[in-house]
């Protein structure tokens, strides 16, 4: 039985597959490879509980295999009626959760941001059959139907998305593209975000607004509405002063987590007496070193940021700001840091990286492999004080290039902490310099309630549901 088409074009055909599946029956079909050959990708890739949708999915196993190891949050769709009735059939009885839509990739029925992850297993080459501009403009409809449906996650706002309002849009030279947006999470709260345009799927900064700020923008849009003005027009909006910020609320449970790394030094009780010396590689929006500079007021930050336009963004859309004991570096980190080893000193109690990767294809996205390189540690760990904790952010999905990180910082820094962040990829360690400085969770705990309990003064401003000893109960020792 001959089921091949008559050429590439009629791969695009709707005729061609309701045939195709009609003859070929319920036997599966798999495209480019089975399950058993793609799980190692996938697993690496994919949350079990993350909501899967499944593009052309014909009739492959590959969903009814990830359905069976636990990833259950699956929709399938397919342009063939036909083999929607088969696969609905098959699998009523054994995974009643998982469903089957008779739907048009390039007109899809989903509401925006309603998956974290779309898979296709070859539905774009059926697609893509030439080069002519039709065609062409057909996969143009495809990705643009997968940006739309897939989920760009807040850092931790969670739940549905509100009102989006797109403040600012630009393009610096070393990023590229990016937006600038207020939205509105679950409780109701309003959230601003930078967000590059070529990776969608990442919030790089998030901040909580001050609730009259958020106020006064949901009138302000509500006055636009009845003008019928467009909510997405960044010239309806001005920009927001720096004031209307919530500097004492941390967005990112990473950046919890490195602040919760300052109990690691020594006295956490006498902090904020202590003259600390901090550098914080790698500026966004500027939450981090400004939370450091604005509760530990005899601290001294430098921030180092490859970028002029962050720090652009950082000082108009996110409340940062530059003072006597906050100063701003532009350059390249290795850099920075490659010429203070060169003074043969130690210059900072706290190293902080929180820099990300330009390039996607390397499996780690923060930081840039050559941050971790060992000579590079070498003079990190020069540059750092007998006791002072180095703390890195990583986003690593590939294990052995992970493993290879670990294995790095521990020859250099012999105590090694590792934090793994709930629902995340991302990975906080902490690094100290002496192993007879480790502390066993109980001790943790303790330093770091002692911590928060210094920060807690009245009169300052503090986030009740942040509790830094909750960012310390998982950490475990390499």
């Amino acid at each position: 039985m001959n089921l091949l088409p008559k050429s590439s074009k009629e791969f695009g055909s709707v005729d061609y597959w309701e045939k195709f599946f009609q003859q070929r029956g319920k036997k599966a079909f798999e495209w480019y490879g089975t399950y058993l050959e793609l799980c190692g990708v996938l697993h690496k890739y994919i949350k079990p509980r993350e909501k899967v949708l499944v593009i052309g999915c014909g009739n492959s196993e590959l969903s009814e295999q990830l359905y069976d190891v636990g990833y259950q949050d699956i929709v399938n769709i397919d342009i063939s009626e036909v083999v929607i009735k088969q696969m609905r059939e098959r699998n009523a009885t054994r995974r009643p959760q998982m469903s089957f839509l008779k739907m048009d990739m390039t007109q899809m029925e989903f509401p925006d941001a309603s998956f974290q992850v779309v898979l296709d297993k070859g539905t774009l080459d059926a697609v893509l059959t030439d080069e002519e501009e039709k065609t062409l403009q057909h996969v143009d409809r495809m990705l643009a139907e997968v940006g739309r449906v897939l989920q760009v996650p807040f850092l931790s706002v969670g739940g549905d998305i509100g009102f989006r309002t797109v403040q600012h849009k630009d393009r610096s030279p070393l990023s590229g593209d990016y937006v600038i947006e207020d939205v509105q999470g679950d409780d109701r709260r309003y959230f601003r975000r930078l967000i590059f345009l070529s990776n969608r799927n990442v919030v790089q900064s998030e901040v909580r607004l001050l609730k009259d700020a958020s106020h006064r923008a949901q009138k302000k849009r509500k006055k636009d509405k009845k003008k019928q003005w467009s909510a997405d027009t960044s010239d309806n909006l001005p920009p927001a002063p720096g004031q209307s910020i919530d500097k004492s609320y941390l967005c990112c449970e990473h950046h919890k987590a490195m602040i919760a790394g300052l109990a690691l030094l020594r006295n956490p009780e006498q902090l904020l007496e202590t003259p600390l010396a901090l550098l914080v590689v790698g500026l966004g929006g500027g939450s981090l070193p400004l939370f450091v500079h604005d509760h530990f007021p005899k601290s001294r930050v430098d921030a180092v940021e490859i970028d002029p336009s962050m720090l652009e963004v950082a000082t108009q859309w996110f409340g940062f700001s530059q003072s006597d004991r906050m100063k701003v570096h532009i350059a390249d980190g290795l850099d920075y840091i490659t010429t203070l080893a060169g003074e043969g000193r130690p210059h900072y109690d706290v190293i902080m990286f929180d820099v990300d990767s330009k390039d996607p294809t390397l499996g780690m996205s923060c930081p840039p492999p050559a941050f971790v390189d060992q000579s590079f540690l070498q003079k990190v760990k020069s540059i750092l004080t007998h006791e002072g904790v180095f703390i890195l952010n990583l986003v690593c999905r590939d294990l052995g290039l992970k493993d290879s990180v670990l294995a790095g910082l521990k020859a250099v820094f012999p105590l090694l902490y590792v934090r793994r962040i709930e629902g995340e990829v991302n990975e906080i360690l902490f690094c100290q310099l002496h192993p007879e400085q480790k502390l066993a969770t109980p001790e943790l705990l303790d330093v770091a309630q002692t911590l928060e309990r210094t920060l807690r003064k009245p009169g300052k401003g503090w986030d009740d549901t942040y509790v830094l000893s909750d960012m310390l109960k998982t950490v475990r020792i390499v």
